[in-house]
């Protein structure tokens, strides 16, 4: 995520616009025409317009840390009104590798998905999914926002692929959650015996599922609770956030979760670059800086997002358990990142098994960003 020094005049006008469009659009109906209005105009007088695409609904934005107005209104503000921002938000584009493909191939300028669903377009990215070493909200904010992941994992992905990363989002660790079918708690690796656990488009997870007693099986985001709901899955691992964001009213199939902290469940905006380097260098300059501002805005939700959702699953009745360190111990130590089983996928990934080192060393320097 290159860094673009924003001008602080220009970030406060910005986040006062939020304040307004937020206050406006709680004032329901009476404003709908206005703003639709409005809206019209503003795309009239851009000179570009970015379709930003997204599997989460706009309406929950408390529970959800999408940042879709954010967003769009740093990108028009920073573009001085030259490039709209169209959000097409709730699955339009496609869920999960749909979505993935939908931005890959440039039906769409940007998107967000998660790290799982980008790895067969990213593989870099699904180093992420080697577990316990990067699952803690602030070592993986500080490994992202590193020079070395700068220059080693999102320079790479811009040198060699379609996309480019433009922000990271800190959404919490993944889970070890039963269907409501199902309504186990899970503690313990041996506990997953004959147990089917969903894994996502992630080769490293599945790996990882792999390696304990599990019948792993994949399913697409969009089939999740569809086949919870049927009973042909027992086990899914996104984070809090993910799973009461899940499409589908995923949330409503949940009967009991345990805070695991396996991975982090890493979700990214990404744009095409074809579509962002037409832009003028200018242009591509306020992209940047936009998504520097929105992310900062996004890291002073954090903690109160996770909050919200998980509160509403124990309001539901969902059981939460949170394993003791004996219990994490076994975990780590059968599956954690030492394992001899990881070094061919660190070699893959990464080209060496010194670059993972390095990376790991980066979870552990203080960032310049902290999580309130």
């Amino acid at each position: 995520m290159t860094q673009v020094k924003i001008n602080r005049r220009q970030f406060l006008k910005s986040s006062a616009l939020l304040s307004v469009g937020a206050l406006v659009g709680g004032l329901g109906p009476l404003f709908t025409s206005n703003a639709q209005e409005v809206e019209a105009d503003k795309r009239r007088a851009a000179k570009y317009v970015m379709q930003f695409a997204s599997p989460y609904s706009s309406a929950e934005a408390l529970y959800i840390p999408h940042m879709h107005r954010e967003f769009k209104e740093n990108i028009e503000q920073f573009s001085q009104g030259r490039i709209f921002v169209e959000i097409v938000d709730a699955g339009h584009f496609g869920i999960g590798t749909e979505l993935m493909a939908a931005v890959t191939r440039g039906q769409v300028a940007c998107a967000l998905i998660s790290v799982s669903n980008l790895s067969r377009a990213l593989p870099i990215l699904d180093i992420l999914n080697i577990p316990f070493w990067a699952s803690n909200d602030q070592a993986y904010l500080n490994l992202v926002t590193s020079s070395y992941w700068q220059q080693n994992v999102l320079d790479v992905i811009k040198a060699k692929s379609p996309l480019e990363v433009l922000y990271h989002y800190v959404v919490g660790a993944r889970t070890l959650s039963a269907t409501k079918s199902c309504g186990r708690i899970f503690r313990l690796p041996n506990e997953l015996n004959n147990v089917v656990v969903r894994v996502p488009a992630s080769r490293v997870l599945a790996q990882f599922y792999k390696m304990t007693p599990a019948n792993v099986v994949e399913v697409p985001w969009s089939k999740v609770a569809d086949m919870a709901r049927k009973g042909h899955i027992d086990v899914l691992d996104p984070g809090v956030v993910g799973l009461y964001a899940g499409p589908y009213q995923l949330r409503d199939q949940v009967g009991a979760i345990s805070t695991l902290q396996s991975v982090p469940d890493a979700w990214v905006n990404v744009v095409n670059q074809t579509w962002l380097n037409n832009l003028p260098r200018s242009l591509r300059e306020a992209v940047t800086a936009a998504s520097d501002a929105t992310f900062k805005m996004h890291l002073k939700t954090v903690h109160q997002t996770y909050e919200r959702c998980l509160n509403q699953f124990i309001q539901r009745g969902v059981q939460v358990y949170h394993p003791n360190e004996s219990e994490r111990a076994v975990w780590n130590q059968q599956f954690g990142h030492h394992n001899l089983q990881w070094r061919a996928i660190k070699r893959e990934l990464l080209g060496t098994v010194d670059n993972f080192e390095a990376l790991l060393a980066a979870t552990k320097e203080a960032s310049r960003y902290q999580l309130d």
